[in-house]
C-alpha cells in the first residue's frame, strides 16, 4: 500500500490516542516503510525481498519495539498499545493488497491477498490503468475518511 493508505490510519486513530501528538500517530503507521528506506541504503534488503521491514515476523517484532520504546518514555501502556499496534497495522494492510509478503527470512515462504494483482495494478511497472485508478482511488478514499474522523475529533474537542 502506498503512503496515503497507511498515514489514513493514523489520522483515524487520534481520536482514540489523545495523548499521542498526530506526527507520532503518522510516524508509526509508517515506520514500517521509513525502516525500508533505511535498510535498502545499507542494502540489506531490495524492492524483490524485504523481510527486516515487511516480513510477518520483524513487523511484529518492530511494533513491540516502538510500542516498547513508547512506553519508556511516556509510561502509559494503552498509548503504547495504539503505537504498536498502528506500527503492525502497517503489515495488515500490505497484506491485504500484495501478495508477496515474506513470512520471516526465507524468500520461498510469502503470503498475501494479492488485491492489487487481482484488480490489474503492479508497482514495477505502473501505469494509467483501471488497476492504477481503484488503487489510487482506494488509498485516496481512506486517506480522506482518515483525515474527517481527525477532524471531526478535533472540532468536538475544540468545543
Amino acid at each position: 500500500m502506498s503512503p496515503t493508505g497507511h498515514l489514513a490510519l493514523g489520522f483515524a486513530l487520534k481520536p482514540y490516542a489523545s495523548k499521542i501528538p498526530l506526527p507520532i500517530l503518522l510516524s508509526a503507521a509508517y515506520a514500517i516503510d521509513l525502516l525500508y528506506f533505511v535498510t535498502t541504503f545499507l542494502k540489506l534488503e531490495s524492492f524483490e525481498f524485504n523481510p527486516w521491514t515487511h516480513s510477518l515476523g520483524m513487523s511484529l517484532l518492530w511494533s513491540l519495539f516502538f510500542g516498547a520504546i513508547y512506553f519508556l518514555f511516556n509510561k502509559d501502556k494503552k498509548q503504547a498499545l495504539i503505537i504498536g499496534l498502528l506500527v503492525f497495522s502497517h503489515w495488515i494492510l500490505d497484506f491485504i493488497v500484495w501478495d508477496n509478503l515474506p513470512l520471516f527470512f526465507n524468500p520461498s515462504q510469502r503470503l498475501g491477498l494479492g488485491l492489487y494483482t487481482k484488480i490489474g495494478f503492479n508497482i514495477a511497472s505502473i501505469q494509467l490503468n483501471s488497476g492504477a485508478i481503484i488503487a489510487t482511488s482506494l488509498e485516496l478514499a481512506m486517506l480522506v475518511i482518515g483525515i474527517v474522523i481527525y477532524l471531526h475529533h478535533r472540532k468536538n474537542t475544540k468545543a
